[in-house]
């Protein structure tokens, strides 16, 4: 249960971000049903070969889901923004092994309620249900979104994507899991960080 008042301001101002009519009380009731905990810079969230219970808020740092592929290298499949409800969809959903691990890359609060908990609160509570919708629905349409102008532009235009609208993975994520995420190279997108870097 979140017990600290700090703590339970900035998991209702995330759910009331999603659904601002929530009923107040009918929130609460549900946050109440919330842990949280401080997570340390590289710790993991969720590790490949565990069963993904929980959908998660990170306060303040960008997260990172990522899997290792037969050749030994780590593909990541997402980066998201602080202040972002999480989880590992595919073994959350299907209640089956993740092959995919989630980090976190700084110092977070991290917010968390298991499954069997948030099927009782959509179950009961039509507002939780929206809730659900409502951060599913954010997920696929940025996930669609992202891939589409991924695979549709340059990597040059891709790094520019990512100055403009998520400029602090430039300083917080290593070149490597960004490249991986923009799928090019290290090399490549190392080569388009200093003509950038020329021009300004």
């Amino acid at each position: 249960m979140i017990t600290d008042k700090a703590n339970k301001d900035f998991a209702r101002a995330k759910v009331l971000s999603y659904k601002p009519d929530f009923d107040l009380e009918i929130l609460e009731l549900g946050l109440d049903e919330f842990e949280v905990w401080d997570c340390k810079s590289g710790a993991f969230i969720l590790k490949a070969g565990e069963v993904c219970k929980r959908i998660f808020m990170v306060e303040n740092s960008i997260t990172r889901c990522y899997f290792v592929d037969k050749d030994g290298e780590e593909k990541t499949m997402w980066l998201e923004q602080e202040s972002t409800v999480i989880t590992e969809y595919e073994s959350f959903s299907s209640q089956t092994v993740s092959k995919c691990d989630i980090c976190c890359y700084e110092d977070s609060m991290v917010y968390s309620i298991e499954k069997e908990k948030l099927m009782k609160l959509y179950a009961k509570y039509h507002d939780w249900a929206l809730f659900g919708l409502l951060v599913m629905e954010e997920h696929y349409v940025n996930l669609l979104k992202f891939s589409n102008t991924r695979s549709f532009n340059k990597a040059s235009e891709n790094y520019d994507l990512v100055e403009s609208y998520f400029s602090r993975y430039l300083d917080v994520v290593p070149l490597k899991h960004l490249a991986s995420w923009l799928n090019i190279s290290p090399v490549h997108l190392s080569r388009i960080r200093k003509e950038r870097s020329k021009l300004k």
